[in-house]
């Protein structure tokens, strides 16, 4: 499932495409149908970009979303994401498969959904297929429930050269224990509308009310980290708005996946599937995709993977006209990951992030 994303937002004679692993986010059609997919797309210097198609938000709100316009949508930003779903029907792997064929013929080589309903001999067909699934029918299960099947399935997968994405798994302690390859998180966009803020406190993502004035102060320390305006919250009692500090807020909450994510690699790393190393390159997992529900969030949270990677360029991204500058890059590197202008979360735990780059460098320089 190799995609020209590779090359997007890389300029300048030389440079090669590099694409790492910092800020993951998932677009849902259902909410970005109209989004500029390309200008986040430049934004994400090292993040990946997954394409859901809305089923799940279409079958909850009644929107009907047809084939044709799903994939003249991928067609339309083909080159700017990693990976792309099907359009799946809840509950109906009959149709699912049916559309899934359909996409494949266009030549969109989308991943498949094992909703529920499914097989196991249809699962096992799927990864075989194409080496990369994504999981349905776990959202409202019951955490133990939710383990089992995703546990189970990734291990099915792996067994066979493959891998899962998990369908609105979000909980550390869920990720941690099943290993999927990759899974994304609950909305950042609905902490706004919740009235919530998210964080990671080193073990767990956590979602406090900014009402609950005692947990907010017990977390400070946290949020401060990720850059969060503690005052500001505490004062108002409420969300920030578009004019009045949304977008950096937003940021700071999608911190909190970007740093999971280098957690759980380094403590739980999982495999690649062996078609997308193949094709792509690969990656260790697991990857933590923040799913986001508004244009202008979508446009801040590639901004921050771009203002992480600020220093200059990254020590796996600076090839320059065939030139190799190791004292210099290496410098910069230093400062990326202790320099006071980046977030004190993304020091403690990003601190290792080259690591899981994937970068193309020239014949002989180790990576």
């Amino acid at each position: 499932m190799r995609t020209d994303s590779a090359n997007a937002g890389v300029s300048g004679a030389g440079e090669t495409a590099v694409r790492t692993v910092a800020v993951n986010l998932l677009c849902s059609y259902a909410f970005h149908e109209s989004t500029d997919i390309a200008k986040v797309r430049r934004d994400l210097v090292c993040g990946r970009m997954l394409i859901d198609s809305g089923a799940f938000t279409a079958f909850t709100t009644g929107r009907i979303i047809t084939l044709n316009e799903y994939a003249e949508f991928l067609e339309r930003w083909r080159g700017c994401w990693d990976h792309a779903m099907t359009l799946d029907v809840i509950g109906d792997p009959v149709r699912t498969a049916a559309q899934t064929r359909k996409l494949h013929m266009r030549g969109l080589p989308v991943m498949p959904v094992f909703t529920k309903g499914g097989t196991l001999q249809e699962f096992d067909a799927m990864v075989k297929d194409v080496g990369y699934v994504a999981v349905g029918g776990t959202v409202g299960l019951p955490l133990k429930h939710q383990l089992s099947r995703v546990r189970m399935l990734q291990r099915r997968a792996q067994d066979l050269g493959g891998g899962i994405h998990a369908l609105g798994v979000g909980s550390m302690t869920a990720l941690r224990a099943a290993r999927p390859y990759s899974a994304d998180a609950s909305s950042v966009s609905g902490a706004f509308r919740f009235g919530t803020v998210v964080y990671f406190d080193g073990k767990e993502i956590r979602n406090t009310p900014i009402s609950d004035h005692a947990k907010l102060t017990r977390s400070r320390d946290d949020l401060r980290a990720h850059g969060v305006d503690l005052a500001s919250l505490v004062r108002t009692r409420r969300m920030p708005d578009q004019m009045t500090g949304r977008r950096e807020l937003m940021q700071a909450m999608s911190l909190a996946y970007a740093v999971a994510d280098e957690v759980l690699k380094a403590s739980v790393p999982v495999p690649a599937p062996v078609k997308l190393v193949e094709h792509s390159g690969g990656g260790a997992g697991p990857h933590v995709y923040s799913s986001v529900a508004r244009s202008a969030d979508g446009y801040w949270v590639g901004q921050l993977d771009t203002e992480l990677h600020n220093a200059g360029p990254h020590l796996y991204n600076s090839v320059a006209a065939g030139q190799w500058l190791p004292d210099a890059v290496s410098a910069t590197d230093a400062e990326l990951h202790t320099g006071p202008e980046v977030p004190r979360v993304w020091r403690i735990y990003g601190r290792d992030h080259h690591r899981w780059c994937r970068a193309q460098v020239p014949e002989g320089v180790p990576a």
